[in-house]
């Protein structure tokens, strides 16, 4: 009788268990919970834009969308294309609380992973523009708690290209991070003591450890913490009102739970805590103020256009040829035969698969930001898809 007991009691702690992490969208097995289609704000006054829009771009932009969430590509998620003097697209669909079956809106808030990168190379600049930094000293001229290395000196131009030895996550699982850091100098503890992979420079390795440092680095310089020197010099000039750190002690309006996509089933994820890597991937964020990033970036409102030019000058780049994209600072760099140049970042991560893209030579952002790890392919083409729509008027 007693093993009988036990035995019930692990098969209802599994039981609940197993409920807890898939979170079924209804409970009972005869009825059809019915995904939340694409729901959308237009905003266009095209008069001075190159591009002859019709009424039918919205209805397009949703049926896309809306063949995405057929496809389960998505759970819940936000899109959004700006274009110089013409206006927004904004829409959202699926669910933000898959258990509540609450639904996604246009203005949800999420991680967006290392679409953070870019934001911080462009903090970076803006003390090099100040004259503040120089790009090619040892980073130990700036931050002395990280040690000399054998193999050579980092600099920060190698940490902004991807190309100063220091290692990225050893596998998936060393991303998952629960450990809290109260500044970006004590996060630092947990990597700068590893040998370099390579010597600087001589090599690209995608590196999110690598802005860690960077952001250590702006905190030192300014003597702020990396969050207050981000709102006060980029999202506050940018106009991203929605936008912040991740941090636990706050409650965020229209934040989604986070979820990861396992085969065509979606599943909680657990909350990583993501304070070692604030300046590489630990900003929540809206697809409504990622369009104003884009806009501030082609205003150049938060760098000249010199600076940005620097910035994108992947002409020296060390990413191999085949799986990535040539790399400037903070900066994936396309030129598409068809499209132009391309300034674009992904980002992917427990409760989140992101895309952002700047297409230079047509004043245009387009960005998709989702709640699930495990579909960042799918948050990259329903990116592509929605500025295609306009490109190919």
């Amino acid at each position: 009788m007693k093993k009988r007991k036990i035995l019930l009691l692990i098969v209802l702690i599994l039981t609940v268990g197993v409920t807890w992490i898939i979170e079924p969208l209804s409970f009972n097995p005869f009825s059809q919970v019915e995904i939340p289609e694409a729901k959308s704000k237009i905003n266009f006054k095209c008069e001075e834009s190159p591009f002859v829009l019709n009424n039918e771009l919205e209805s397009k932009a949703n049926e896309i969308i809306n063949k995405h969430m057929a496809s389960n590509n998505f759970l819940g998620v936000t899109a959004g294309l700006y274009i110089e003097n013409c206006g927004t697209y904004l829409s959202g669909a699926g669910f933000t609380d898959k258990s509540e079956q609450k639904r996604t809106n246009s203005n949800m808030l999420g991680r967006i992973a290392s679409i953070t990168k870019p934001m911080t190379a462009i903090a970076i600049m803006q003390l090099y523009e100040k004259g503040m930094l120089d790009l090619d000293n040892p980073i130990q001229t700036y931050i002395k708690e990280f040690p000399k290395k054998i193999k050579g000196d980092i600099t920060i131009r190698h940490l902004l290209k991807h190309t100063s030895g220091i290692s990225h996550y050893s596998s998936k699982w060393d991303a998952l991070s629960f450990t809290h850091y109260t500044t970006l100098v004590d996060a630092l503890d947990a990597f700068k003591d590893n040998d370099l992979e390579f010597e600087p420079g001589t090599q690209f390795m995608y590196s999110s450890y690598g802005y860690t440092v960077l952001g250590a680095i702006i905190e030192k310089i300014t003597q702020m913490s990396y969050g207050e020197y981000m709102k006060k010099n980029i999202w506050d000039v940018a106009g991203m009102s929605n936008t912040s750190l991740e941090e636990d002690e706050q409650d965020y309006k229209n934040k989604s739970k986070l979820y990861i996509k396992v085969s065509s089933t979606f599943i909680k994820s657990p909350k990583t805590d993501l304070s070692i890597i604030y300046p590489a991937g630990g900003v929540q964020s809206t697809a409504k103020d990622l369009l104003k990033f884009g806009e501030a970036v082609l205003n150049h409102r938060l760098v000249d256009s010199s600076t940005l030019q620097m910035m994108i000058n992947a002409t020296d780049e060390l990413a191999p040829a085949t799986g990535n994209d040539p790399y400037g600072f903070g900066w994936a760099v396309y030129d598409d035969p068809k499209y132009g140049r391309i300034i674009q970042h992904g980002g992917t991560q427990p409760g989140t698969s992101a895309f952002f893209s700047i297409y230079l030579d047509h004043k245009m952002v387009s960005t998709v930001l989702s709640n699930s790890f495990g579909s960042r392919q799918n948050a990259f083409y329903l990116s592509s898809d929605i500025a295609h729509l306009v490109l190919e008027e």
